[in-house]
């Protein structure tokens, strides 16, 4: 009976024994298995990106601004300029007016809520092109002799009162204010427009 039992212990021992020697084969198989992955994994990561070394005497290219000392700055500068096409002042100011007229230009009796509301978008392309007139009858009188400049001015006097007649005679021959307004408006921005056009042309030829 004892001998039984010693059998018995000694079968279960080498059970036992038998389950640590598998799960400890397992666990290493899988440590071994995982590890590999790892190496595997970033001998790929080095495979994809650049071999860049890394020398302390090197310098970041992003990190320095070339120098250029003030002289070779004025220098491109000046090349730069000269090399430009030369931009007319009449060619310019109807650019800069362009996108003025075409804001402007968009309201209408129809897209307003009033006679005096599209009146007002009139009065508004007006004033902007009699700023562009007082500009170069000033850039003109800055550049003319004494002669010119007296002749210019006699000439603008002459042209403001045949502006002055034109809007008197609107005004007598329309059948109501608001027509009478849209119209003077109207009148008064192509007589501006042209008469800015006209000096921007002068202006040119001086220079």
């Amino acid at each position: 009976m004892e001998q039984n039992n010693n059998n018995g212990m000694r079968n279960i021992l080498i059970v036992i024994i038998i389950v640590l020697v598998i799960g400890t084969v397992l666990s290493v198989g899988f440590y071994i298995f995982t590890t590999q992955n790892k190496m595997a994994k970033l001998e790929n990561d080095k495979k994809k990106k650049p071999n860049i070394v890394q020398d302390p005497n090197m310098i970041s290219i992003k990190s320095v601004k070339p120098q250029v000392n003030n002289s070779q700055e004025k220098k491109v500068y000046s090349n730069n300029t000269q090399s430009r096409p030369k931009t007319l002042y009449e060619k310019s100011m109807v650019n800069r007016m362009a996108s003025v007229e075409n804001e402007l230009n968009y309201y209408t009796l129809d897209n307003t809520s009033s006679c005096d509301e599209y009146v007002g978008y009139r009065v508004s392309l007006h004033n902007k092109w009699d700023n562009e007139l007082n500009q170069i009858y000033k850039l003109l009188m800055s550049s003319y002799p004494d002669s010119q400049k007296k002749s210019l001015k006699s000439e603008e006097l002459a042209w403001i009162k045949e502006r002055e007649r034109t809007t008197d005679r609107i005004r007598s021959e329309a059948s109501d204010d608001c027509s009478a307004n849209i119209e003077i408006e109207n009148s008064e921005i192509d007589t501006i427009k042209s008469r800015a056009i006209e000096l921007a042309e002068r202006y040119d030829r001086l220079n």
